[in-house]
């Protein structure tokens, strides 16, 4: 109704820049007040020049030249319609009501200005008002079928829905049978809760264009939606009769068969559905996520969820979705490199899923599969350069590598995307202090590892590492004392934590408490750590018992991953650091 009501404008706007205000005035003559000569000169004048302007958008300086002519003629309706338009078009529809009602007032016979006085009272939420000047309109042209659609429009508004039945079977008569009018009417017939009404709207449609099955699919929906069950399936029925492969047929008819039990014949109608080809991967993808919650702790729903995506890829080979789904499902099953596999394919068809990649990525962590946690880390962090967690696993798989120099850039660029989540910063942090430790940029490292530390005090990695590295180094021992104290009391009767605080003692020339604390890291399962009894045998050696250094030393080298002073140790049964 907007479309032709701004057509109408425009033609009317270019008629009166062609003519100005002469026919308007002859028009209106009865009510206009006499002006001289001169004043209908310039208000000719005005009136073209506001025409003009409004036509090339100057719409504000239009409607300062047609208030200029209200204010030197008020009687000639023409002004107060055009500034109605504009106002409308602005969305100023109370300021339109007042003009164009104005317009009406002066000029009642005119049908453009009583027409756009009903459309600005619709839109005004004025529902009455708007019909009564409807079917104003229509005492004057009764077949006129924007104005009926008008009228049906505003009785529908109303809420007065039989006579906005009425209103649209007058149309009908006059344009004949049309989904829009049918499917109009159906509605209306559910808001009155006459179902047999609704259905012989459909009906209707589906007799007068047999050739169009989604009429008895509408039908069939319908009676499903109002527990009309039965005759639902036998709608059905008959569109799969002409058309066997119609997919929302059987979607409708899986959740017939699912509301009544039967588990068999719902799966049958749900695999022809995934099977077709035609239907879109949307819908499948949704019937797939119910599957995916319901299934969890179902074997039935399960195996049920593995079939129908496996469905699902057949159909749709070249569509991410397929895979991604399945994929899911896998890793939900802990089926992890079945689940890689299937994400990279997803990936295969589109590669702008971030959280395909990231999954891939985590995968490929559980696996410990550095290799490709290196070589995918790195190809996301091409495709989203700003997201941090990419840079973290790149870091962490060159620092695997001992390729600390690039684990480091990487770490250092990463860090700074990662402000807003603070603990993946403190896992940088951690991070890059091991990379500068391994690089013997030992301040740098420390840095870090404080920086770690003042975010999450009590990250066990960080105090266990640092206190670890300041020992081996001799340095800040009452630091990494405490620090080492704090990792044992927030996880204790760790052999790890235990053998740093122990060597940390050591270091401190505290032997007897250090050989406590390395049995007691025996104890708690250290007895085959190769580092762990070279040190028993370090602290016994210290503690004048050179006989029983040696025979851990010898334990030791046959554990293996000890250190090159070892053998040395062994061979001058003297203690070497």
């Amino acid at each position: 109704m907007k479309k032709l009501h701004l057509q109408i404008a425009i033609i009317l706007s270019i008629f009166f820049a062609g003519c100005g205000a002469s026919k308007t005035q002859s028009q209106t003559k009865k009510t206009e007040k006499e002006i001289s000569e001169q004043d209908k000169m310039k208000f000719d004048f005005l009136f073209f020049n506001a025409n003009k302007e409004k036509m090339i958008g100057n719409n504000q300086l239009a409607t300062n030249l047609f208030q200029q002519c209200i204010e030197l003629n008020p009687t000639v309706a023409a002004p107060y319609y055009e500034l109605a338009n504009l106002f409308e078009n602005n969305n100023q529809n109370k300021e339109a009501e007042g003009y164009v009602k104005k317009a009406v007032d002066i000029d009642g016979k005119n049908y453009w200005y009583r027409y756009l006085y009903a459309f600005i009272l619709q839109k005004n939420n004025k529902i009455e008002e708007s019909s009564k000047q409807f079917q104003i309109l229509l005492q004057n042209d009764p077949g006129n079928i924007d104005l009926l659609y008008g009228l049906a429009g505003t009785q529908l508004f109303s809420g007065k829905y039989e006579e906005s039945i009425k209103t649209y079977d007058l149309i009908e008569k006059e344009v004949g049978i049309t989904e829009e009018i049918s499917l109009q009417k159906q509605k209306i017939y559910i808001k009155l809760n006459n179902i047999e009404k609704a259905a012989g709207e459909l009906k209707k449609l589906a007799q007068h264009f047999p050739d169009e099955i989604k009429y008895k699919g509408f039908l069939a929906d319908m009676y499903l939606a109002n527990n009309m069950t039965e005759k639902a399936f036998e709608i059905y029925q008959e569109i799969l009769a002409k058309n066997p492969n119609d997919p929302l047929s059987h979607l409708a008819l899986y959740e017939y068969y699912k509301n009544k039990g039967d588990k068999e014949n719902a799966l049958k109608e749900l695999k022809l559905v995934f099977e077709n080809k035609d239907f879109g991967i949307d819908t499948k993808m949704q019937v797939l996520l119910y599957y995916y919650s319901a299934s969890e702790k179902d074997v039935e729903q399960k195996k049920e969820a593995y079939e129908l995506s496996q469905l699902l890829i057949k159909a749709h080979p070249n569509d991410a979705k397929s895979y991604t789904i399945y994929a899911d499902l896998l890793y939900r099953d802990k089926k992890l490199d079945s689940a890689k596999e299937n994400y990279l394919k997803a990936i295969e068809f589109d590669s702008s899923k971030f959280a395909i990649w990231n999954q891939v990525i985590m995968i490929e962590s559980e696996l410990m599969d550095i290799d490709g946690m290196l070589k995918h880390s790195k190809t996301a962090i091409d495709l989203f350069p700003s997201q941090p967690i990419f840079y973290f696993f790149y870091g962490i798989s060159n620092l695997q590598k001992k390729n600390f120099k690039e684990a480091a850039d990487y770490l250092t660029i990463g860090k700074d995307y990662s402000h807003n989540n603070q603990p993946l910063l403190a896992q940088f942090y951690a991070n890059l202090g091991d990379c500068h430790n391994q690089l013997k940029e030992y301040e740098k490292s420390d840095g870090f590892y404080d920086k770690a530390l003042s975010i999450e005090p009590n990250n066990i990695y960080v105090l266990n590492n640092y206190s670890y590295y300041l020992s081996l180094r001799g340095e800040n021992l009452d630091k990494a004392e405490k620090m080492s104290a704090k990792t044992n009391e927030l996880e204790p009767n760790q052999p790890n934590y235990e053998d740093t605080y122990a060597w940390i003692l050591y270091k401190q020339g505290k032997y007897i408490a250090a050989k406590e604390w390395l049995e007691k890291a025996i104890t708690n399962g250290g007895k085959t750590n190769a580092v762990i009894i070279e040190h028993l045998g370090d602290v016994n050696a210290k503690l004048g018992d050179i006989n029983k250094a040696v025979e851990l030393w010898i334990n030791a080298k046959s554990l293996g991953d000890t250190s090159d002073l070892l053998d040395k140790k062994i061979n001058d049964k003297k203690l070497y650091e």
